[in-house]
């Protein structure tokens, strides 16, 4: 193939993506209520969403947005650009101090794997509360507002687990059951009130 064919070729297959990539962005546009995919970014990121979370919303890969929206519209992908630099600044100097690079990969940590809470994240960077809950949103980090009674819970549920030598709560109810026990020789085995042990036993079922 002559070099001039090989870059007619590479021509028309950047067209072909060029053109799949803006259908791809009508289609997500207009199930989403908008008339394309401008107006739908320029809403969102006006509500303080990050081109990640807005791609996520839509149903897309993360970093779809990031890398086609500068194809679509080069001024629009700027601003969005922009605006999350902009937002995310005043959170660096606390995170970086913590050990962080970047908010998305802060907020990750703390509320997801550490289970801390939105007024416990703003404690730590000395943000507002609201702050925090749009930076999670524009972030894509989805918004746990129970997590860290939640977890207690569930960390109560483990130790009592490990105590009577089962692997689940569950599986003491059924062992004991299949005994013969009752519900209160239950809760004397396991130094746990009856409604707790039925309440565990009816969301399991």
């Amino acid at each position: 193939m002559s070099p001039v064919a090989r870059m007619q070729l590479g021509q028309a297959n950047r067209e072909r993506a060029d053109r799949r990539i803006a259908e791809l962005a009508d289609k997500v546009a207009r199930e989403h209520g908008y008339a394309d995919i401008w107006q739908l970014v320029y809403d969102r990121i006006n509500a303080g969403q990050s081109l990640a979370s807005i791609s996520r919303s839509c149903g897309l890969d993360k970093d779809w947005l990031s890398r086609h929206l500068p194809r679509l519209d080069p001024v629009l992908a700027a601003r969005a650009i922009r605006s999350d630099d902009v937002l995310d600044a005043q959170w660096l100097p606390a995170i970086r101090t913590l050990g962080f690079a970047d908010v998305a990969s802060y907020l990750r940590q703390r509320h997801l794997v550490e289970h801390m809470t939105v007024n416990s994240i703003a404690r730590e960077v000395g943000l507002s509360f609201h702050t925090i809950r749009s930076g999670l949103s524009r972030h894509g980090v989805t918004f746990r507002p129970h997590i860290a009674k939640r977890d207690a819970a569930e960390g109560r549920v483990r130790e009592v687990a490990a105590a009577l030598g089962v692997s689940s709560i569950s599986e003491f109810i059924v062992r004991s059951k299949a005994q013969g026990l009752t519900w209160q020789q239950m809760a004397a085995l396991s130094g746990q009130p009856e409604t707790w042990l039925r309440r565990h036993a009816a969301s399991r079922s």
